[in-house]
């Protein structure tokens, strides 16, 4: 295993660690220290609690599952929320798990299977780095795109985890893996079947991204998806690569997340002429905080276009000058980049209709909705940095990381 590994000394083993090779990975080939998937902190520190010590002074241990109690916490799934699966390890049998636990609630505790060694989950974690570096065994991908690439490192990186003998028993309250649904954990589903979606399309020329003609056309029916006239492009958008987008690709009328103006007459139309027209409406004045205010639209707003809305009552415009798409909300001088552009915005919804699908079969956000919301916020990021650039202050709210991750929204 290439790369710096963290390791822990042998007399730092915790008693409850019995089984040799597990003893051996631990202090000699070790695990890898530097995976943007998990991170080892009890190994780094030399020390390794069982799960029953995480329990605060409130909890009462015996609402702990007496097995649950005995494995050994080896770290946390690495994603930038507060509550993660934590992982950890059967020392009786090398297993490892991911363990869900309010450690002041115990009884609310679950455990899902993640690898059957310790070995095994550092080849599967190298394996989803050589993915997103297209090195190793996945080198072959470099440079391709397409919908049929897609599915074929879907199914390449899916066999790193079908390939691997799950063994049966010895894996507790989470039942044999001959028994289950999907044989493969959900949380490497996650990683097969999202992560290669980056692969929809390659560079774009004065766009970002060289989304394929018809993807979305595919997705969502040809009945749904707008294309716009060359001569109905706007003056005011001089963008030449955004209007090309906009007449020889397409944009969705009404996805889930993202979908063109209700008022057909609004499509790219500047952002003072619709701003003036819903100002007009008796039935909507109440909408604005400073109705009479003559400074309520962005500077520049005769360059933004409005080109259609968001879920949570936003609007989206597109800056006719530059071709970034932005959001903001009538009546507020506030506007925030949203996307890099028209393709990375089509790409983003395309790649949440493609989520929604995944999820109806193999049901992410039952148990790993931060996981699904972290791998979804990776693949963004990786073709469109603006997206999920990190926010500079209260009021810079960068709207896919942040929806992607609301439970509560449950836009996933």
């Amino acid at each position: 295993m290439a790369g710096t590994v963290v390791t822990i000394a042998q007399d730092a083993l915790h008693p409850a660690i019995t089984h040799d090779a597990t003893r051996r990975m631990l202090t000699g080939t070790g695990l890898p220290q530097g995976s943007a998937l998990m991170r080892f902190d009890p190994l780094r520190g030399g020390r390794m609690p069982l799960a029953r010590d995480l329990l605060t002074a409130e909890a009462d241990p015996a609402e702990l599952d007496p097995r649950v109690a005995r494995l050994v916490f080896l770290g946390h799934v690495e994603i930038r929320e507060e509550v993660t699966q934590k992982v950890v390890l059967d020392g009786d049998t090398g297993r490892v798990f991911t363990l869900h636990m309010w450690e002041d609630s115990p009884r609310h505790t679950k455990l899902f299977p993640l690898a059957p060694s310790l070995w095994d989950l550092a080849r599967f974690l190298e394996a989803v780095e050589d993915f997103e570096a297209r090195r190793g065994p996945f080198r072959y991908l470099a440079g391709r795109f397409g919908p049929e690439v897609v599915k074929e490192a879907s199914r390449a990186l899916l066999s790193v985890f079908t390939g691997t003998d799950w063994g049966s028993g010895d894996w507790g309250s989470v039942g044999d893996p001959a028994g289950r649904e999907h044989p493969v954990p959900v949380f490497w589903r996650i990683a097969a079947l999202i992560r290669p979606l980056a692969l929809i399309a390659g560079p774009g020329d004065g766009l970002r991204l060289d989304l394929p003609r018809h993807v979305l056309e595919e997705a969502f029916g040809a009945d749904q998806i707008v294309r716009v006239a060359p001569e109905e492009l706007p003056e005011e958008l001089v963008h030449e690569p955004t209007r090309c987008f906009l007449t020889e690709v397409e944009l969705p009328r009404g996805g889930l997340m993202f979908g063109l103006d209700g008022e057909e007459d609004d499509l790219l139309r500047p952002l003072p002429e619709v701003d003036a027209r819903y100002r007009a409406m008796p039935e909507l004045r109440h909408l604005f905080r400073a109705p009479e205010s003559a400074d309520h639209l962005p500077a520049d707003a005769d360059r933004l276009l409005v080109i259609g809305g968001l879920i949570h009552d936003l609007d989206v415009l597109l800056d006719g000058r530059t071709g970034e798409v932005l959001y903001g909300q009538l009546g507020d001088s506030a506007v925030t980049p949203v996307n890099a552009d028209v393709s990375t915005l089509a790409f983003t919804v395309w790649m949440h209709h493609r989520e929604q699908a995944l999820n109806e079969e193999h049901d992410f956000t039952q148990d790993f909705y931060h996981e699904l919301a972290e791998t979804m916020i990776g693949v963004l990021a990786s073709l469109d940095p603006v997206a999920c650039l990190s926010a500079e202050g209260a009021d810079d709210f960068r709207y896919w990381p942040e929806v992607f991750h609301d439970v509560a929204g449950g836009v996933l």
